[in-house]
């Protein structure tokens, strides 16, 4: 039924179970529209949730800086405009009342609904311009940083993202066995074999059927995934629902305009898994995979290695005479790249090295009156 989302007669069974468990909410999985909500509070009686609803207070409570709050704040304030008229059903409408001039008078519930819908407005427009501030802040850290590789986490709500950065990280980032532990971004240096070093970022989990309130809300915290070199999809492939969650986070990637990005898939929590066989049905199917154990440290050594040959296919062998008040150059290649050898000469120091080839542009605003050539580039400069 239209009016209330289910049947009429699956709506009398629930108002039976809700009399005989003393029920005080109603959560439906769904979405439902403002006058369903509202037909069904009135037949039951009680609180009726549905599903943006129901994320949306989860979000809420998880809420800590001042970032995420604000971008809470939108998607609640979005999730509302439409449902203001279930505030102010106790107002009267005297719309069938005919003025002096034969017109239509109305309300005060009409009234106050202006009002009220004219206030959210002004306050939507408040919160998208201070969002509008911390992405621009957010834009400017990751220009700062463009000369670094960026490698985000993504994946399903409770998958171990958080685990896992921390394991790589060394970091103290909250990671809890709950929807939604984590809402703000987190980006660490995270240290490779063979003096790599790239930025690894921690992002908010996806579910089916995002509310479109949320990713319009997140976009700015989002866009760490829509621009990242590389994505580490996270799976907790221990969960009955695996292969849905995949598909799940695969729309929101779609949806952000991120699904072509460099992805590498990582089945983790294999600790919990009985069967061996598992793994491989997954591993199969997805051949750019690891399986991994972000609790226990399994497979983690192996990422780092199978990152480290990843991101050396981009390094680039140089050959360089510097000066000697080039010591900034030089430590640089020493901090970012790896030195094989080093000639101090009369009034130049010759040095061979393997470095990033993004690194390039930064190492020659260092250097002052040094020559270099570049030997045996792995990629196209």
């Amino acid at each position: 039924d239209p009016a209330y989302f289910i049947g009429r007669g699956k709506l009398e069974e629930l108002e039976a179970i809700v009399s005989e468990l003393k029920v005080e909410a109603v959560i439906f999985d769904n979405d439902l529209t403002p006058a369903q909500t509202r037909n069904l509070e009135k037949a039951l009686d009680i609180v009726v949730v549905d599903r943006t609803s129901l994320i949306l207070q989860i979000f809420a409570q998880r809420a800590q800086t001042k970032a995420a709050k604000l971008q809470v704040d939108l998607a609640q304030l979005q999730y509302a405009l439409p449902r203001l008229t279930r505030l102010w059903t106790h107002l009267s409408r005297l719309g069938g009342s005919a003025g002096r001039a034969g017109g239509v008078v109305r309300g005060p519930g009409e009234t106050q609904l202006q009002i009220d819908r004219r206030l959210i407005r002004t306050q939507i427009s408040r919160v998208k311009k201070a969002l509008q501030k911390v992405e621009k802040h957010r834009r400017v850290q990751r220009k700062q940083r463009q000369e670094m590789i960026n490698v985000s986490l993504v994946g399903y709500t409770n998958a171990g993202k958080s685990t896992l950065f921390n394991a790589l990280t060394s970091e103290k980032q909250l990671a809890e066995d709950k929807l939604f532990a984590t809402l703000d971004p987190t980006t660490r240096t995270l240290d490779l074999p063979d003096n790599q070093h790239v930025l690894l970022s921690d992002t908010v989990g996806f579910l089916k059927k995002l509310p479109h309130h949320l990713v319009d809300a997140f976009k700015a915290t989002l866009e760490e995934v829509a621009e990242a070199d590389l994505l580490l999809h996270i799976v907790d492939v221990a969960h009955p629902e695996a292969e849905s969650q995949i598909d799940a986070v695969d729309e929101v990637l779609k949806e952000l305009g991120a699904l072509e990005r460099p992805t590498l898939m990582l089945f983790n929590k294999i600790d919990l898994l009985e069967e061996e066989g598992h793994i491989q049905l997954f591993q199969s199917k997805y051949p750019d995979s690891l399986a991994i154990s972000a609790q226990n440290g399994a497979g983690l050594e192996a990422l780092k290695e199978l990152l480290a040959e990843r991101f050396s296919a981009q390094d680039v062998d140089v050959s360089l005479a510097l000066s000697y008040q080039d010591g900034k150059a030089l430590d640089y290649l020493y901090k970012h790249g790896e030195v094989f050898d080093t000639d101090y000469q009369g009034e130049s120091i010759k040095v061979k090295a393997k470095l990033p080839q993004r690194y390039l542009k930064a190492l020659d605003r260092l250097t002052t009156n040094s020559t270099s050539v570049i030997l045996n580039p792995k990629i196209d400069s």
